[in-house]
């Protein structure tokens, strides 16, 4: 803290009195007594050696060292202000903000959210999608769902799943190629998200296959949806984690490629949360669903059942 700043109860006292022009006012609003705002003020004005009050009849007045300060500290504890209603616990209901791949977003996590908002109507959820780690210090997220490994600081990630990598393509592709083996992967356009390790490169090093995959590679994408998007238009075989295409496997909008020659490598999804988040409260209520959601406990919000369970707002 700067040096220069002390006499905070003074400081207080002074801020108060500049805004009623009055001691016994100031006194009333602090609960103090007269006596006790005279003599801090006092002590203050030894301290800058200036005086900060004038009496003009029966009415006191700022100096113009008064009205300099008085300025200064209405915008410092305005923003002190600010600062505490940041940190400050928030009440159960409000927004919510999630951020998570767009791929997962729009396959896994959207279909279901409407329960959550069913279930916790007085919480507005806000989905927001981006590929790459927030850092949720900066307080644009409470919740960020994530592939990778968090070490910031306070921050709490929950294992949420992990999935299987696999081959896909469309259905028409996979019918005009064939797959048989491998090498009939060789003939074919070849999609990969940006992530080495998850790369065609490991995928043919795992089955003993040597091969500049440069000369091979159609597309290397930058997310997930934009890989699923482009197999989708029949352009190539992508590799993909398997639970943001569940619903296009079930549909036959898109096939396996090769199932006999699984890929070794999975991919885990983690939820991230600040510990002392001021949203505490409705980060973990969304935490309870999703876990909830991924055991496979759905409940029909809108089942009578439900309803007469359903706890009041802040009481978890």
């Amino acid at each position: 803290m700067d040096t220069r700043v002390t006499h905070l109860k003074a400081i207080h006292y002074f801020a108060v009195a500049s805004k009623t022009l009055s001691y016994t006012k100031a006194a009333q609003e602090l609960f103090v007594s007269q006596a006790a705002v005279s003599q801090q003020i006092r002590l203050l004005e030894e301290h800058l050696g200036n005086k900060l009050f004038y009496r003009a009849g029966r009415d006191m007045q700022l100096t113009t060292q008064g009205h300099i300060l008085a300025e200064y500290l209405g915008d410092a504890f305005e923003l002190i202000g600010k600062g505490l209603d940041r940190v400050k616990a928030e009440p159960f209901a409000g927004n919510l903000s999630i951020i998570c791949p767009q791929s997962f977003a729009s396959s896994w996590v959207m279909p279901k959210l409407w329960r959550f908002t069913a279930m916790h109507d007085e919480i507005t959820a806000r989905l927001l999608c981006c590929d790459y780690r927030e850092d949720l210090r900066a307080g644009n997220a409470d919740i960020d769902i994530t592939t990778l490994i968090d070490s910031q600081k306070d921050c709490r990630q929950i294992k949420l799943l992990e999935t299987n990598l696999v081959l896909v393509a469309s259905k028409s592709l996979a019918n005009s190629m064939r797959f048989d083996s491998i090498d009939d992967l060789l003939r074919c356009w070849l999609i990969q998200a940006d992530e080495s390790e998850l790369s065609w490169s490991a995928f043919f090093a795992e089955y003993g296959i040597d091969t500049n995959i440069k000369q091979k590679l159609w597309a290397e994408v930058g997310s997930w949806y934009m890989g699923i998007s482009a197999v989708k238009a029949g352009h190539g075989v992508f590799i993909c984690p398997e639970i943001m295409i569940q619903d296009d496997l079930a549909s036959g909008e898109l096939v396996h490629v090769l199932p006999q020659f699984p890929f070794s490598k999975s991919l885990t999804f983690y939820m991230n949360y600040q510990e002392f988040s001021p949203r505490i409260e409705r980060i973990k209520a969304f935490e309870k669903w999703i876990l909830d959601e991924l055991a496979g406990i759905t409940i029909d919000p809108f089942d009578h059942r439900y309803q007469s369970l359903k706890p009041i707002a802040g009481k978890h």
